[in-house]
């Protein structure tokens, strides 16, 4: 195997597939990147680079003048480290008979520790049974609005991911739903060119929409929809010259709707900017174990208070619309600072029914996503 390609072509190939590439495995293989050149039946020269840690998938193509066709493995990061500091215009890469790639540029020339392409675990492909084009930018929208409330406890591994559910009221509606058990957002949105009625509700990873967000919203893909793809227990994203597969998470995610308030009779009308750099002031001086957040509440005026004896105290006021009595209640202050700014309006809605349930937060402008977070005891 023989190619040549720009330097920057190559660079940025490697760094939408690093992701993937697991940090910690036991199996040597899967910190390879397999490398493929071929040349289509129009005569033009490609790469495809893939890379797995055998629940997350993806390749990507991309144009280069292919010397000789053939495949090899080869260290992401290493060969990425070295294609980052080249200095020539155009690199080349070819594969030595003793198992070595050899990397030309300019003046610089080095030898990787490469592997067999045989060896490296094959590309998943499945037959599709359900297929839609989407909306790239309201997909990737949801995702962001959703994945960080996503638990990272392996052991509630139904919830480490972001469920996707059709909603029966409207065959071209989701909703996507994340909670780790402590705090819960969910967004619902209309597809308009898409049948969801045969699409059964499925959990999604939360590194594999982690890599989607990378590879989707890079600004280099111009397609404004892609193809998802729903096939055995996997998910399959296809955009462009890059699919990403991803394993489904086979669990039961739990009845998300019990914890939504059906009945919160206290509303809190307040801005959006100003209670959230409100809470980024006084989370300062949160402790770094519970990091609670005192709101005391009365009339107009909402004040954020935070107490720690390891580090001092602090109090700041926000302006509000508030005509019930007079409350006190806490959360925890990453909890609501991750949740305001994913709400992302101009002016939101807190409301609640006491100081020991759930409080739910939701945009004045797009009632369609909110967010759910249970206090602390103060």
């Amino acid at each position: 195997m023989e190619l040549r390609i720009p330097v920057n072509e190559l660079s940025k190939s490697l760094s939408k597939v690093l992701g993937i590439i697991p940090k910690r495995n036991t199996n040597p293989i899967l910190n390879n990147v397999l490398l493929e050149t071929r040349v289509t039946e129009q005569g033009q020269g490609q790469i495809v680079f893939s890379a797995t840690d055998l629940n997350v998938s993806v390749r990507l193509i991309n144009s280069c003048e292919v010397l000789t066709p053939g495949t090899v493995a080869i260290g992401a990061r290493s060969l990425a480290d070295m294609v980052r500091v080249l200095s020539g215009p155009d690199v080349t890469l070819k594969l030595l008979d003793n198992q070595h790639v050899e990397v030309r540029c300019g003046s610089t020339k080095a030898r990787l520790v490469a592997l067999s392409g045989e060896e490296y675990p094959p590309f998943p492909e499945s037959d599709t049974s359900a297929s839609f084009s989407l909306d790239k930018k309201q997909f990737c929208e949801m995702v962001q609005r959703t994945i960080f409330c996503a638990s990272s406890d392996e052991s509630r591994y139904n919830l480490t991911g972001v469920y996707l559910e059709p909603q029966k009221e409207n065959k071209s509606q989701i909703a996507m739903v994340a909670t780790d058990g402590h705090r819960l957002s969910k967004v619902d949105r209309v597809f308009a060119d898409a049948d969801f009625s045969s699409m059964k509700p499925v959990i999604l990873p939360r590194k594999g929409l982690g890599e989607l967000l990378r590879l989707l919203s890079d600004g280099e893909n111009d397609q404004p929809s892609f193809t998802f793809s729903i096939a055995d227990n996997k998910a399959i994203i296809q955009s462009e010259d890059v699919t990403l597969i991803m394993r489904l998470i086979d669990g039961t995610f739990p009845d998300y709707k019990q914890v939504i308030p059906n009945v919160a009779d206290k509303i809190v009308r307040s801005s959006r900017s100003e209670i959230l750099n409100s809470l980024k002031r006084v989370s300062v001086l949160a402790s770094e174990k519970t990091q609670d957040a005192r709101l005391d509440i009365a009339g107009d005026n909402l004040t954020v208070s935070c107490t720690n004896p390891d580090t001092g105290e602090i109090k700041d006021n926000v302006p509000v619309e508030y005509n019930g009595p007079d409350i006190q209640i806490a959360f925890n202050a990453r909890y609501l600072i991750d949740a305001i700014s994913a709400l992302n309006d101009h002016n939101l809605h807190f409301k609640m029914t006491d100081a020991l349930s759930p409080g739910l937060w939701v945009g004045a402008e797009d009632p369609q996503h909110l967010c759910v977070i249970m206090p602390m005891r103060i």
